[in-house]
């Protein structure tokens, strides 16, 4: 009777790992269609909180394999690649811009895409790091909304980021 017990319980471990491994992307492609974020690529305009015009790229660089990212607004700009990393099977990025380098990685929740955001760079010559996660989700076909949030120390996704009691939230329009 024991050794019944056991052998089902390895079987189901086995079935759940199965089930597991199919939830798991293999690729970039999986993880976008099965995110649903399709919608995501294409020219964004949105506008800074000082009201400069901003500008947010999403193309294909690879077919299915690289997504380019390009940023621009005031005086910044970024260009950066999403990937799949599949030592880890997660979906990560990494951005450049003149005050330095990003390293993101992104996941999707509660119909939201996170991405979590480390930036690199110096600040009056010293190295400094900064993280922080932006939420980015579909309104409809011709508009996206990103969420600003705080990242712990732990690399927990954390509460908005707040100001004059509003969350810093940045509306996008589909650029035609």
């Amino acid at each position: 009777m024991h050794m019944k017990k056991l052998a089902s319980l390895f079987v189901f471990i086995g079935l759940t790992l199965n089930v597991s491994a199919q939830d798991q992307p293999e690729n970039l492609k999986e993880a976008v269609d099965m995110a649903k974020a399709n919608w995501l690529f294409g020219d964004w305009q949105g506008e800074g909180s000082d009201g400069t015009p901003r500008l947010l790229s999403y193309k294909w660089a690879i077919k299915d394999a690289a997504i380019s990212v390009h940023s621009t607004g005031g005086n910044r700009e970024s260009h950066g690649v999403i990937g799949f990393d599949a030592n880890n099977g997660k979906v990560v990025g990494k951005s450049f811009s003149k005050r330095g380098y990003g390293d993101s990685e992104w996941s999707f929740a509660d119909g939201k895409l996170i991405e979590k955001i480390t930036l690199n760079g110096m600040q009056n010559g010293e190295p400094r790091q900064f993280s922080f996660a932006r939420s980015v989700r579909s309104v409809d076909e011709n508009t996206m909304e990103t969420t600003y949030h705080q990242v712990s120390d732990t690399g927990e996704v954390g509460e908005a980021f707040e100001r004059d009691g509003a969350k810093v939230t940045q509306t996008w329009k589909r650029k035609k």
